[in-house]
């Protein structure tokens, strides 16, 4: 009694309670996405600046459309952010619908990327839906910077991110806490991201044009996810 082991489960309900990290696939993931940021830290560096911008006033979003190098940037560096928050979220629980529980715990990081890749088609859709149909009295390369502000303030926000997953970590914070954390980092970049947008469309627009370009853009995509989380 005394020298047996209690074999509870150390993951949330649904998930394998084996540890995240002796998956093999998960380590590979993982050495990819560092070297990756690796590769990238370069492009991040030229396009602090600019990302401080944005997060000054709306019209930095703007400056990055208007340079092809730095949106290049800004694609490049987006992408593989995309990629080490999908990591995150498998590792510490960010999408919690029922359907990644029946995922196969070493494709969960592939399942995560392919719901992240449909709220992506859905921004685009709604995108060219929008442009088509409501016509925003935007210039072409403004309606370009509102789509694309979110991945500009995505970027600003990761590093803390990733800083504040590290920190918990270090001080053997539970899984719960940093996935809230994370969570509140999340929705304050989201927030920002809806203020910065709505400035720029509030330049020609009336607020409750604004209200409705913004719910088509970001909220509908966003509660899409949600909404997945919750019934899936």
């Amino acid at each position: 009694m005394f020298f047996g082991r209690l074999h509870l489960p150390t993951s949330p309900a649904g998930v394998p309670a084996e540890l995240w990290s002796d998956l093999t696939v998960n380590r590979i993931l993982v050495i990819v996405a560092a070297v990756l940021a690796l590769l990238s830290v370069l492009d991040y560096f030229q396009l602090c600046p600019l990302l401080i911008g944005c997060m000054l006033r709306e019209r930095g979003n703007v400056e990055i459309e208007h340079s092809v190098s730095q949106a290049r940037n800004r694609n490049r560096c987006a992408i593989v952010a995309l990629f080490i928050l999908c990591i995150l979220a498998d590792r510490y629980g960010l999408y919690p619908a029922s359907f990644i529980d029946s995922v196969p715990a070493p494709f969960r990081v592939a399942a995560i990327l392919g719901v992240l890749l449909a709220f992506l088609l859905l921004r685009v859709f709604l995108y060219f839906m929008i442009d088509t149909v409501a016509r925003p009295k935007l210039d072409s390369e403004s309606r370009l910077a509102a789509h694309r502000a979110i991945f500009n303030y995505f970027l600003a926000v990761m590093p803390l991110v990733l800083v504040t997953v590290l920190v918990l970590w270090i001080f053997k914070a539970t899984d719960n806490v940093i996935r809230m954390a994370i969570w509140v980092e999340l929705a304050v970049f989201m927030f920002i991201t809806l203020l910065r947008e709505g400035q720029i469309f509030l330049s020609r627009h009336t607020g409750f044009q604004t209200f409705l370009y913004l719910c088509g853009l970001e909220l509908l995509p966003v509660a899409a996810v949600v909404v997945s989380a919750v019934l899936l």
